[in-house]
């Protein structure tokens, strides 16, 4: 009788120990999903972001094409300031040489034509004429920035300006050799001085970039003659 007393009581003792162990292995597995499901989130997270990137970049990708499809296909003559369209241009031969005259003349203006502000120098410059060029361009950049030639146009408030008079253009050989024929006119104050600006290289077609639309890039660039003249 005592025997079964203490038999039952020591029974009685034991279960909620197996009680116990049986919520702590509950919790666990609770544990063990809510951490199952976090990094399944975690993986959608990514997998979300990975495909907004994808897509981000095709849509640039195909926006920077379609521009450059459509400057390409379009052009445009400047009178009086205004951007006069002309008609859509289908003729490939056409379509070159309005790309590599109009892509020669705009890294002209962009080098060569100075205001007296270095910030918008160097906009002009670093930012937009030097995607336009091969290193040669950088370097010829580089002296005239060692040589404070910015600086003095800046410190002495000079204005360059540039009047195209011709470019020409051998379009039988590849890269394309190219002349530009034009001059520098300068304010100093009330004064005006003038220099030749002659200048020859080659012009390739690349890539087309967010930064080079063109699709185009000048070689080997060289100044020939920047010698003062009477106008």
């Amino acid at each position: 009788m005592n025997n079964h007393t203490l038999l039952n009581g020591a029974v009685g003792q034991v279960r909620p120990m197996k009680n116990d162990k049986n919520k702590q292995m509950k919790h666990q597995y609770y544990i063990f999903n809510d951490i199952q499901r976090n990094q399944k989130r975690n993986r959608i997270l990514v997998y979300l972001a990975l495909a907004v990137v994808l897509i981000t970049a095709i849509v640039s990708m195909f926006l920077v094409h379609n521009a450059h499809k459509q400057a390409r296909f379009n052009a445009y003559v400047i009178q009086g300031g205004l951007r006069t369209p002309i008609e859509p241009i289908t003729d490939k031969k056409e379509q070159l040489r309005l790309l590599t005259e109009g892509h020669i003349r705009q890294f002209h203006e962009l080098f060569f034509s100075l205001e007296p502000d270095l910030n918008h120098i160097r906009n002009n410059i670093e930012q937009r004429a030097l995607y336009m060029i091969d290193n040669s361009g950088k370097r010829l950049y580089v002296r005239l920035v060692e040589k404070k030639y910015f600086h003095d146009v800046v410190m002495n408030d000079y204005r360059y300006l540039i009047e195209l008079d011709s470019v020409v253009v051998d379009y039988s050989k590849y890269p394309f050799p190219f002349t530009y024929y034009g001059k520098q006119s300068i304010e100093k104050g009330k004064n005006m001085t003038y220099r030749n600006l002659l200048t020859k290289g080659f012009v390739k077609e690349t890539g087309i970039t967010a930064n080079n639309l063109n699709g185009m890039k000048i070689m080997d660039f060289e100044v020939v003659d920047n010698s003062d003249v009477t106008k």
